[in-house]
């Protein structure tokens, strides 16, 4: 069989509200989450049971992370096994196919633990991939259902466009077609990465360290929404680097500035390439500079 490709686009984080942890030990969330025009590359073929994988990078993260980076991510217990490949396999199981693996490739242009839910899109693309070859055999709550198992971003992904996500991350509210202004999106990753599951335990600390109560979680309209990201007071406080890359953003002309998820990106958007270019032109001069892995400029969808 021939190899199957597809593009699995980041996504960024126009607001994010956490609410309590629940007994689950998962949090409910309030999040705009916006697409943009950075994508990894995957393409794959079907195998007959084996499943192998592999992630080179792609022009954006070329030169930037080591190859012991994509070694890392690659292995059993890395963030793109734990979605790409535990998403063939969830699909086999729930169409009880025991016979079929896939061989896949990953051309990373998604910065890994930076909040931009590159594991995730990779994951849901898979699933929807393996259900356009074998015919739509699941329809759109089976495959909500899979995807809710394997990540709260993944469901996110399986629908384009923007979207207001909430709950465990399966209630997904789509924006209609250029309902939102497009904006021209700085991303600035710093040579860190933060984990996801360490940042919502810091999170919790923050919260109870402080007698914080937690957000009343409530349906809002992305028009009613603040621009605000519940994980800043917390990751702030420990990276105080990435509160400096989002106020350099916001004196310099950044309608919206901030950190992407549970970081570690920190994001402006701007209204004109111009302005958007003119930032990062001014980059190498700020104090903070000596921290960027990576800048680059890209849009939303």
């Amino acid at each position: 069989m021939e190899n199957i490709a597809y593009y699995a686009p980041a996504k960024v984080n126009f607001s994010l509200k956490i609410g309590v942890r629940e007994q689950n030990n998962l949090h409910k969330i309030h999040s705009l989450a916006r697409k943009i025009k950075i994508s990894d590359k995957i393409s794959f073929k079907l195998t007959e049971g084996d499943y192998k994988i592999k992630a080179v990078p792609g022009p954006i993260l070329e030169n930037r992370f080591t190859e012991e980076d994509f070694q890392s991510i690659s292995d059993e217990n890395g963030i793109i096994i734990n979605s790409t490949i535990n998403s063939a396999k969830s699909f086999f199981n729930a169409l009880n196919i025991h016979n079929k693996g896939i061989d896949v490739t990953i051309e990373k242009n998604i910065p890994f633990n930076a909040g931009l839910g590159g594991g995730s899109s990779d994951g849901a693309g898979m699933l929807l991939k393996l259900n356009e070859v074998f015919d739509n055999a699941l329809d759109r709550a089976e495959l909500i259902g899979l995807a809710l198992k394997l990540g709260s971003d993944m469901p996110f992904f399986l629908t384009s466009g923007d979207a207001i996500v909430s709950g465990f991350g399966e209630n997904i509210e789509k924006i209609e077609p250029k309902a939102m202004q497009r904006y021209n999106i700085v991303l600035i990753i710093p040579d860190f990465g933060i984990k996801t599951k360490d940042a919502y335990a810091e999170y919790d600390d923050f919260m109870l360290t402080n007698k914080i109560n937690y957000y009343n979680m409530q349906y809002l309209d992305f028009k009613d929404l603040n621009y605000v990201n519940d994980f800043e007071p917390v990751i702030f406080k420990k990276y105080p680097v990435l509160k400096e890359m989002k106020e350099s953003l916001i004196l310099n002309g950044a309608e919206i500035s901030l950190l992407s998820g549970s970081g570690s990106t920190v994001f402006g958007a701007f209204k004109t390439g111009e302005e958007a270019v003119s930032y990062l032109y001014k980059l190498k001069s700020f104090r903070f500079y000596k921290s960027v892995r990576l800048s680059c400029l890209t849009e939303t969808l």
